[in-house]
């Protein structure tokens, strides 16, 4: 038996001694770890201890300011209520480092503390300042410095013990080390001789690999094809697109092609990944289908293609360019669903001072400006889309720096009631002064704040705007009704901390939330549909209203009315400008669903009668007045009603 153990230990001496060492490792750096979480508990008790006297001495400070200014007693109130909250959280945190008893004590001596500072506070509430001053010497300045006291020694006690944890840490560390440092030594001389065992099988290593490297030789056109070609269409990819348009460049003056699917993410969204990837392998073919043999069809990524034309110029890229427009334009079974899809493509075509960066990004300037003149068609690059580009990014940059000046100032158009012809409210409408431009109108720069995302930030501080002049005018207008009306974008209906975000302005502004209309647009709902039925069934339940702008202008629909629930439904200016019967329709259904109705455009007394007399309650428009700063909109406040005649 025990020759048996011994043949066994020697066999596997260096297994055993290494399973030691890390076991004594494995227990020396529990200790160690132990150690250094116990410092960490003490000195953080230490901390909170420390800032426990902090709030002691703030709260006591916070008895006397009383005395200056009687009217603050309420805040001084809440303010000791909020010191004494956190007071028992920090209290509560200590009692999880501390022991029980010495928790306990604290708590006692806290709680003694506290009963003689509100006796103080008591007598001067009564302006017994007098007795107040008694007590202060008497009781609270002693119990202060009593408690101040104690808390100290048990902060230097924690901190104390946070030393003595951290040197052994640091000693068990350094037995680690030494342990390691053995460890690696034998080990060493283990190795020196398990390096002559390794040189016996070199050989057949070194035949290992040759054998693997015969084998990527062998593999390297298919290494090299999936190192340059999109695994999905098996198209070329960025990397072997522009090395080609490179070549091309070199040898003449090719065309490039930029090809973006339109509404590619709503397909993706609606229908599934799966379907998304059976559209792009088909675009893929359809691409190639499309492009002569010489020419070079290429995904860059997501929906985007690029094609080379290598010769030819402009006349050769435009045929193509009509060639795969219409092929994108037959529908594509995806998986037993047909779905139609459009493709936007630019063209850029190369001069005798262009490079590959250029062409491209020049291609991807005239795909956007194909976009925005209606989508499935092309556009040929010139010179003044690049400028354009410039002065979009230069007014970005400006609307950038005006969200951190004074520029961004809104103008108000009154709401009027059209019976009693008193104004009930106002839209906030955005300005922009520009420094070297003038006032700019919010077609000029809403789009680039969306497209950049600055959308936000502005609509935030519209929203600041607004609430605060709607407050000082319900302020100075007591007992009336009055609500501000602020449009929200697509972008910020789309953000999911907008809830939080309008509570924080409409509480810092003092705004009740009743006195809040928040308008959003038909495009709106059919973007993200589900988020924005949430955010709008949110805002409803805090209390704002909510607006449905422009209705009839664009995705109408009663099914929006009823999935998307509402307040007030705001009639389109050329249904209120037309005399077609439609306007007395729409308000007619706005009654049946139980929603206000406020027709927008009125720029007659004629059509403000019309309006009326079909049952729409509110009115707003020039007739009654433009859009005003809020100076002139005051005036509006106090001159006389302008009422309707029967």
């Amino acid at each position: 038996m025990i020759s048996a153990l011994r043949h066994g230990w020697r066999h596997n001496r260096w297994a055993n001694v290494l399973a030691a060492v890390l076991v004594v490792l494995a227990l020396v750096t529990y200790v160690n770890i132990i150690q250094h979480r116990r410092g960490i508990a003490e000195n953080q008790t230490s901390a909170r201890l420390q800032s426990l006297v902090l709030l002691l001495n703030e709260e006591s400070s916070l008895q006397w300011k009383t005395l200056a200014d009687p009217s603050i007693r309420a805040r001084v109130a809440r303010d000791t209520g909020a010191i004494r909250g956190r007071e028992s959280q920090v209290l509560t945190r200590l009692a999880a480092t501390m022991p029980a008893a010495t928790s306990r004590e604290l708590v006692g001596l806290i709680s003694d503390y506290h009963a003689v500072l509100d006796e103080q506070q008591d007598l001067l509430i009564v302006d017994n300042t007098n007795e107040a001053i008694k007590v202060e010497r008497s009781k609270t300045g002693p119990q202060l410095r009593a408690l101040s006291d104690r808390i100290g020694e048990l902060a230097e006690t924690a901190a104390a013990e946070a030393g003595k944890a951290s040197a052994t840490a640091n000693y068990v560390l350094v037995v680690a080390m030494i342990l390691t440092a053995a460890m690696i030594g034998a080990l060493l001389r283990r190795f020196d001789r398990a390096h002559r065992a390794a040189a016996a099988s070199a050989a057949e290593l070194l035949r290992q690999e040759r054998a693997a490297l015969q084998l990527a030789n062998e593999n390297a056109a298919t290494i090299r094809h999936q190192a340059e070609h999109d695994a999905l269409t098996g198209l070329p990819n960025r990397k072997l697109f522009i090395e080609r348009m490179q070549q091309a460049l070199r040898a003449g003056e090719p065309a490039v092609m930029f090809v973006d699917l339109d509404d590619f993410k709503r397909i993706n969204d609606s229908l599934g990944h799966a379907a998304g990837d059976a559209l792009l392998v088909e675009v893929a073919a359809r691409l190639r289908g499309s492009v002569r043999d010489n020419d070079t069809a290429a995904r860059l990524g997501g929906d985007e293609f690029a094609i080379l034309i290598e010769n030819g110029g402009a006349d050769t890229a435009i045929s193509v360019a009509q060639r795969i427009i219409e092929a994108l334009a037959e529908p594509v079974d995806t998986g037993g669903t047909q779905v139609l899809t459009r493709g936007s493509v630019g063209i850029a075509v190369a001069g005798p001072d262009r490079d590959g960066t250029d062409l491209l990004r020049q291609a991807d300037v005239a795909m956007y400006a194909a976009k925005n003149r209606g989508k499935g068609r092309f556009v040929v690059f010139d010179q003044s889309m690049q400028d354009r580009v410039r002065s979009r990014v230069g007014l970005e940059v400006d609307l950038r720096r005006a969200l951190e000046t004074d520029e961004i100032h809104l103008a108000y158009q009154p709401i009027v009631c059209l019976n009693s012809g008193a104004i009930v409210g106002a839209e906030a409408l955005v300005r922009w002064t520009h420094p070297s431009q003038g006032m700019l109108s919010p077609a000029a720069f809403l789009p680039v704040a969306e497209a950049s995302g600055l959308i936000l930030p502005l609509g935030r501080r519209v929203l600041e705007l607004a609430c605060a002049q709607a407050t000082r005018w319900l302020a100075d207008r007591p007992g009336n009704d009055f609500v501000i009306s602020v449009n929200l974008s697509v972008h910020q209906l789309q953000h999911r901390g907008m809830v939080e975000e309008i509570c924080a302005v409409v509480d810092g502004a003092g705004l009740p939330p009743a006195a809040l209309m928040l308008e959003i647009t038909e495009s709106a709902m059919v973007h993200d549909g589900e988020l924005v039925a949430t955010q709008v069934e949110r805002l409803r339940a805090l209390g704002f209203g909510v607006a449905l702008d422009d209705f009839g202008t664009g995705y109408s629909s009663i099914t929006h009315l009823q999935r998307f629930r509402v307040d007030q439904l705001k009639i389109d200016r050329s249904f209120v400008a037309a005399d077609d019967g439609v306007c007395e329709a729409v308000l007619r259904l706005a009654e049946l669903l139980g929603l206000e109705t406020v027709a927008e455009g009125i720029e007659t007394a004629e059509q403000a009668r019309r309006v009326r007399d079909f049952g729409c309650k509110y009115g707003q428009g020039y007739w009654f007045a433009k859009p005003v700063a809020p100076e002139a909109f005051q005036e509006l406040l106090s001159a006389p009603a302008r009422v309707l005649a029967a």
